[in-house]
This record gives structure tokens, C-alpha cells and sequence, in this order.
């Protein structure tokens, strides 16, 4: 029995040892962790149980008395005390178990109690009833009857780490994955707590106390956890919320697309999901993503699945799904969407009804000047002239304004002399200026001004230049408006500078910022006076941003005023310079004897005007008022070209063309159309040449571009013919690019341009294979454009290569080069001109 003792003794020193290396240990690790409240109360926990195991070896190591036992006894319970207090705090936290303040007080409470009992266990018997040191082989222990403070302190501690168990237990079921590791963890810790204090009190261990080994295990159990499934900070605790607590739906896949995390809010948006399915079988989130859309519907709500790459040391570890509720987000862009189809159709519609009667006041007036000798009579048809100018410049402003809200403003950047530009500039500034009795002045500073060829959109630029002038002769009642040009440096980069100056009233500092919103001016008496919308300034601030230019502002009250605008100096190639000079020549009048023309307007007044801009021309007019009339027209006759109106009664222009084009018995299914319409909004080009028109004009023109436009529709025409007589199928390659006419033109260029380069390989080529490969390319992009022969002719060449027929090849190829050049040449006839579907 004593040799027992001593082994006993000797065990339990062992125990110590180890549980001090132990404890020791955990402790430096999660002091090395980011700092967290769960890391501190894991601190006070860990040295709690060191003071703890240092009392029981005190206790077992130096009991010679009972003064002696009973000072090893309170080092433990003030350990124990310690320990409980820092075990609940760190399990609410660890575990996010919400525990009433009221708690910590009662255990506080009951803990100050216990140790008061404790340290005075041998004044009275509240505590210890009797206690006596009991010699056990080579160690004394001390055996006590609890007194009422003891049996508190012990149901003090079962209830503790039942309580623990017990809500850990109802946590778990509606917890997160995560959640339910951390509390996996820490139940196996605590139970094994309870086990022990169960089995003690039923004295299944007998004299011998193995709670230094139980407390370890539930420490290293708690802090396996924290390391493996721990959140140290509020970094990672920030991560966990979005994780687990967001509106967002989580999947996590590994690099097998296998499901390895699914949190709270996608188990309410998809429940039948579980860890370890393969997201293969999930249909419905697999269409969503495979539709490119990645809209997944459930029931009346709308989710976004956003894909999002897990990487790990530079490769692919798996991936994130989101799931995003975009419910309202895409209602209101439907409102949106609604709203502004509203406001397209409200400038639609007052863009015609102020175009129509503005064409025919501008064509009366441009036929009175040509052909009235009445120099009165020429002097009122300029005044109307300029009226009418006037007020088609503020639709266009409106339209203008329209199309910068919506980022629709297309810059064509093209070729344009600087210096006839200027010349337009002065003559409506000087026009409005004198018109006030005012000064004006013009210079360009620039050397060589001659003609001076840049690279830009000639009519913004003039826009802003003429807003800006317009502006400073309005508020300028006396004085002088000048107009500068330069070319700046800055940097290197060389800029075009324009400086407009003016007199007049001067701008105030509060209204500087205001002057550039729409539909505003200055706050002054004098200003609210002045006519305009208010949209001049505002147009020129897009149109400069649009350029990558700048607009500077300098004025003083009763001084005047200075704008300066910088764009960027771009030199336009020579040839450029030259296609743009050949379009120049050709706005001189044209005759278009023997050409057919139909012109379809339910608005007489416009049918009269385009007849009389039309008379010089000896073109022969078909003038008809409805889109029924024009459908009879185009199965009796053919014509060279159809004007016809968008906005008419019954049949419009669209469901017109659509009939022209579909009639089997008409004469007109090639015939270039071109659309006659006051609509001037943004989208009209795309609306129109959807529809299959060849080009459009928009109302009131002049004389200038209407033969502009007929040129192009002629050109087109004869373009069309003759791809057609170079064997080219139009309509089977407008099929081939879905009935989209930039496309194809886009794809014929492309033909065409790589000709040399692909006939360049196929004489080098000296491999049948590549040789097949090149021939076999080349038949599908000529059938692609309609180019049946053609393709037929590399087909042949095709099966040559791959049977390895070199005299065939050699017999074959030149004719085929031959048919090749002759359909590029005929693509290519068209590159001088630009057709409004490009």
C-alpha cells in the first residue's frame, strides 16, 4: 500500500510538471495572436489554472500541517475563482453566447464569498466543518467536511460549467459552420469538466483528485479552437460578420467545385443545400452562370451571382459565389429605363413638330434667295433666315443637352482646315457683334495660318467657339469682342488655345460655378433679362471635357470677361487631308438627269420645298403623301433612290420600308432608302439603320446636304450593284452578320485589306498542311461575305492541299488570285466614301 503511495505521489508530481509546460506554452502562443477580447479572456483563464495547479501542489507537496494544507487551499480557490470568471467570459465571446450582465455579478459575487470563506476556514465552520491531514505514503493531504460556503462554491461551479454546456448545446443548431466547430471544441472541453466533477462526487476516483489533468485537456481543447477556428481582432470579426451575418448569399467551392462553406443567409435562399454537394448538380445556379446574365430568380426575388477567384500562392484554390438581392435595384433601373424612353419620346416628338414647320420656313427662304432679284424682297428672306437659324440652334441645344446627359455625344474626328474654320467663327461673331454696335476682332497667331489641317470634330469645335462668342456679345452692351488662336506649349504637348474676350458686365465669383449648369445664368437683374435657355455654357463645358481640353474662366464686375479653351494640337495626315479635300469638291451642285427619285411626306409643304431644291438638279420627282401610295409607286417603277418621312399617318416610314423591301412583286428591294425625318435625338442613327435604311436626313436641310446625302445613296447604290456583279450575295452576307449592316461592311474591309498579306503566305507556303489550313480559312470568310464563286474556288483548292494534288494547285491558284483581286477591287472602290452605317 505504501509502494502505491509513493507511485501515486510521483504521478501526480509528473502531472504537475506537465500541466505547468503545458499552460506555460498555450499562453505564449495566443499571446503571439493579434490582440482580441477573446484572446484577453483567454489569458486571465490560462494563468487562472496555473494559479489553480499551484495551489494543489502546494497543497500535495507541503501539507505537514493543517495551517500549511490550508494555504496550498486558498492559492487554489482564488485560481479557481479566477479561472470560472475568465471561462465564461471567454466562451461568450468565443462562441458569440449572449450572457446577462446579472451572471457575472452573481458569480463575482459568489466568488468573494468563497474566498472570504476560505481564507478564514479556521475561525469558523462555514466553510471547513473539521478538517485533519491524513498521511497517504510519501505525501500528507488534508480531508475537510464542507461546510455551507463549500457545498455553495461547488454548485457555484457545476452550475457554471453545465450552464455552459447546456447553452452551447441550444447555440449550435442555428449557428454557422464555423460556429459549430468553435463549439464542437469547446463542449468537449467543458463536458469533460463536468465528467469529472460528476465522477468525483459519485467517488469513482477515491482519494485521488485528477482535475490538473482535466483542467489541461479543456484548455488545450479551447485553444486548439481558437487557432483553428478562432477570430483574433476585429479584422477577421469584421470578416465573420460579412461572412455570416450579411444580406449577401455565400458559397465557398474548393478547387473541385466541391461546396465547402455555405452561410446563414444562403441556407434561407437556397435550403436544400449541403457542404460536400458538388455544385454541379445545383441547375439552377449553373444556368444562371452559364448564361452570362448570372441572374438567378427565387420566386418574387432577384439575385446577382457574382463569381469571385480564391487564390492561394499565386494559383486557383477554388471560388467564391455571391449572392446579391438585386430586387429593387433592377426595378428602379427599370423605372429609369422607363423614364428616359419617356424623355426620348418627348424629344422625338418635339424635335418633329418644331423641325417640320422650321423646314419649310428655311426652304421657302433659301428659294426666295436664289431666285429673287428684289433686293427688299432678299434683305426679308434673310432676316427669316436668320430667325429661323436661331431657332433651330436652341433645339439643337436642347437635343444637344439631351444627348451629354445621357454620355451620347460622338465626336467624328476627322480632318478639318483650322483656318476656314475661323472664318466661319468671325463671320457669326462679327455678324452678332456689329449687330450691337460692337467691336470685333479676330487674330490667329498661329504661323502659316493659310490653311492649317488638324484632326478633330470641326463641328463641336465651331459649336463651342460660336457659343462662347454668342455669349460674350450678349452681355456686352459696349466695348469690343475679340477671338484669339494660338498654338501653346505645355509640358512638350502642344496645344490649340482659343481666347474669347469680351467688355461687357463682368461675371460675379458667386456665379462662376453656376453659369456652366443647365438652363442657368448669372443671379443679376441684368442677366435675368436676357434671352437664350441658359445652355450655352453648359454644352461648351461637355463638349471641352469630351475633347480632353481645358476651360478657364477669368472675369471682373464692369471689366469684362475671358474664356480660354485648350484641346490638344493634333496634325492631320496628309492623306486624310486629301479624301477630305476630294468630299469638299463634291458639295458643288449636281445633275442628276435621268436619275428616278420618290419622295414619300404626308406634309405637302415639304414635298413642295424639296421639289424646289431639287428643280436645278433635272432629277425626275415622284412626290407622294402616304406610305400606301409609295408601296403602289414601288411595284409600277423603279427607282434610283426613296426619300422617305419616319412620322406619317396610318403607314409609317418604318412599316413602309418593311413592306418595300418584302413586297415580291416590287421593282425596289435594293433601291437605296434614306429616311426624311425631324427626328434629331440620340439613337436616331441606330434606330434607323436597324430598320434597313441607307441613310437619314434630318429636317429642315438645305440644298447642301440633301445633295450630300444623294451622292452617298447613288454611290451606295452602284456599290451595291457592283458587288453584286463581282459575285458577291449582299443579303446572304447581311444573313451571315445577323441583318447588321456596320458589321458587314466592316467584315468586307476586312477581306479585302488582308488580301495581299494572306496571298503573300500561300506563295511562300511550302507545306500542303498549312497550305490546307490557310485555303481553308480563306473559303469561309469569302462565303461569310456572300462570295459564293469565291469560296467555291478555295474549296477546291482546299481538297487540293489535302490530297497533296500539286499540279492542281498550280492550274488552280492563278484563277482564283484573279477572282480574289477582282471581288477586293470592287470591296474596296467604296474606301473614299463614308456610308451612314459605318
Amino acid at each position: 500500500m505504501e509502494e502505491k503511495g509513493i507511485a501515486m505521489y510521483y504521478v501526480f508530481q509528473i502531472v504537475d510538471v506537465i500541466a505547468f509546460v503545458m499552460m506555460f506554452f498555450m499562453l505564449a502562443v495566443i499571446i503571439n495572436q493579434q490582440p482580441s477580447r477573446a484572446q484577453l479572456a483567454f489569458i486571465l483563464y490560462d494563468v487562472g489554472t496555473i494559479v489553480f495547479v499551484v495551489g494543489i501542489h502546494l497543497e500535495l507537496t507541503h501539507a505537514d500541517t493543517v495551517e500549511a494544507a490550508l494555504s496550498g487551499l486558498c492559492v487554489q480557490y482564488f485560481g479557481q475563482a479566477a479561472f470560472l470568471m475568465a471561462l465564461l467570459w471567454f466562451v461568450s465571446e468565443f462562441v458569440k453566447l449572449h450572457i446577462p450582465k446579472w451572471i457575472y455579478i452573481v458569480q463575482l459575487t459568489v466568488n468573494i464569498i468563497t474566498l472570504a470563506g476560505a481564507f478564514t476556514a479556521e475561525y469558523h465552520t462555514y466553510f471547513y466543518k473539521t478538517m485533519e491531514i491524513l498521511q497517504d505514503g510519501m505525501y500528507n493531504r488534508i480531508v475537510v467536511t464542507g461546510g455551507i460556503i463549500w457545498y455553495l462554491h461547488y454548485v457555484h461551479l457545476a452550475a457554471v460549467f453545465l450552464g455552459l454546456f447546456i447553452m452551447c448545446a441550444v447555440r449550435y443548431p442555428g449557428s454557422t459552420s464555423l460556429q459549430k466547430k468553435r463549439i464542437r471544441y469547446v463542449i468537449t472541453g467543458i463536458g469533460t469538466m463536468c465528467i469529472e466533477l460528476i465522477m468525483k462526487g459519485l467517488g469513482v476516483f477515491g482519494s485521488y483528485n485528477p482535475v490538473v489533468f482535466v483542467v489541461t485537456v479543456t484548455m488545450f481543447c479551447m485553444m486548439i479552437a481558437m487557432l483553428r477556428y478562432g477570430y483574433f481582432g476585429s479584422l477577421q470579426a469584421a470578416a465573420d460578420n460579412a461572412f455570416n451575418y450579411g444580406d449577401e448569399g455565400l458559397l465557398v467551392l474548393d478547387k473541385d467545385n466541391i461546396i465547402i462553406y455555405i452561410n446563414q443567409r444562403m441556407n434561407m435562399i437556397c435550403p436544400g443545400l449541403k457542404e460536400g454537394d458538388q455544385i454541379y448538380r445545383q441547375k439552377e445556379i449553373l444556368d444562371a452562370l452559364f448564361e452570362g446574365s448570372h441572374i438567378l430568380k427565387r420566386g418574387n426575388v432577384t439575385f446577382e451571382i457574382r463569381p469571385e477567384d480564391i487564390i492561394e500562392n499565386g494559383e486557383k484554390d477554388g471560388c467564391m459565389l455571391w449572392f446579391i438581392d438585386q430586387t429593387e435595384h433592377l426595378k428602379t433601373m427599370e423605372q429609369l429605363r422607363e423614364a428616359n424612353e419617356s424623355k426620348t419620346r418627348f424629344m422625338m416628338k418635339m424635335s418633329h413638330e418644331l423641325r417640320t414647320p422650321m423646314n419649310t420656313i428655311m426652304g421657302m427662304s433659301e428659294m426666295i434667295l436664289q431666285e429673287s432679284k428684289d433686293e427688299q424682297i432678299r434683305d426679308y428672306a434673310l432676316e427669316v433666315e436668320t430667325a429661323g437659324n436661331t431657332m433651330i440652334s436652341m433645339v439643337e441645344e436642347i437635343l444637344e443637352m439631351s444627348r451629354i446627359e445621357n454620355e451620347n455625344q460622338e465626336l467624328a474626328i476627322e480632318p478639318y482646315d483650322l483656318s476656314e474654320m475661323l472664318v466661319q467663327a468671325e463671320k457669326v461673331g462679327r455678324h452678332q457683334a456689329e449687330g450691337k454696335g460692337l467691336c470685333f476682332q479676330a487674330e490667329n497667331k498661329i504661323p502659316g495660318s493659310d490653311s492649317i489641317w488638324l484632326m478633330g470634330d470641326e463641328r463641336r469645335l465651331l459649336q463651342i467657339l460660336i457659343n462662347l462668342l454668342s455669349n460674350a456679345v450678349q452681355y456686352t452692351d459696349k466695348g469690343t469682342v475679340s477671338l484669339t488662336v494660338e498654338k501653346v506649349y505645355e509640358e512638350e504637348n502642344a496645344f490649340l488655345q482659343f481666347v474669347v474676350s469680351d467688355t461687357g458686365m463682368g461675371i460675379a465669383e458667386a456665379d462662376r460655378s453656376r453659369i456652366f449648369e443647365a438652363f442657368e445664368r448669372g443671379r443679376s437683374a441684368q442677366n435675368i433679362r436676357k434671352e437664350g435657355l441658359g445652355l450655352g455654357l453648359a454644352i461648351v463645358m461637355q463638349l471641352v471635357d469630351a475633347m480632353d481640353g481645358t476651360l478657364k474662366l477669368y472675369s471682373e464686375i464692369g471689366k469684362g470677361t475671358t474664356f480660354i479653351v485648350r484641346i490638344p494640337y493634333l496634325e492631320a495626315d496628309p492623306e486624310k487631308v486629301e479624301e477630305s479635300n476630294n468630299r469638299q469638291k463634291q458639295k458643288e451642285e449636281i445633275a442628276l438627269k435621268g436619275i428616278r427619285i420618290l419622295a414619300v411626306d404626308d406634309n405637302e409643304k415639304n414635298l413642295m420645298v424639296f421639289r424646289q431644291l431639287m428643280k436645278k438638279t433635272e432629277a425626275d420627282i415622284t412626290a407622294v403623301s402616304s406610305g400606301k401610295e409609295a408601296i403602289i409607286c414601288c411595284r409600277e417603277h423603279t427607282y434610283d433612290l426613296i426619300f422617305l418621312d419616319h412620322m406619317m399617318p396610318e403607314l409609317d416610314g418604318i412599316e413602309t420600308i418593311h413592306r418595300i423591301k418584302a413586297d415580291e412583286n416590287g421593282e425596289n428591294k435594293k433601291t437605296p432608302v434614306i429616311a426624311l425625318t425631324a427626328n434629331a435625338t440620340q439613337g436616331a442613327r441606330e434606330l434607323y439603320q436597324g430598320e434597313g435604311f441607307s441613310d437619314y436626313l434630318a429636317k429642315p436641310f438645305t440644298s447642301e446636304s440633301l445633295y450630300r446625302v444623294i451622292r452617298k445613296g447613288l454611290f451606295f447604290a452602284g456599290y451595291m450593284q457592283a458587288l453584286g456583279n463581282a459575285g458577291i450575295d449582299t443579303e446572304k452576307g447581311l444573313k451571315y452578320a445577323d441583318s447588321d449592316r456596320k458589321f458587314y461592311y466592316g467584315l468586307l474591309d476586312l477581306f479585302a485589306g488582308q488580301r495581299e498579306e494572306q496571298e503573300k503566305k500561300l506563295e511562300e507556303v511550302r507545306d500542303f498542311r498549312q497550305f490546307t489550313v490557310i485555303v481553308h480559312a480563306l473559303k469561309g470568310e469569302a462565303r461569310g461575305i456572300g462570295a459564293d464563286a469565291l469560296g467555291e474556288m478555295f474549296a477546291a483548292l482546299e481538297q487540293a492541299g489535302k490530297e497533296e494534288d500539286q499540279e492542281r494547285i498550280r492550274e488552280m491558284l492563278p484563277e482564283t488570285q484573279k477572282e480574289w483581286k477582282k471581288v477586293t477591287g470592287v470591296i474596296e472602290s467604296k474606301k473614299n466614301v463614308k456610308f451612314f452605317t459605318e
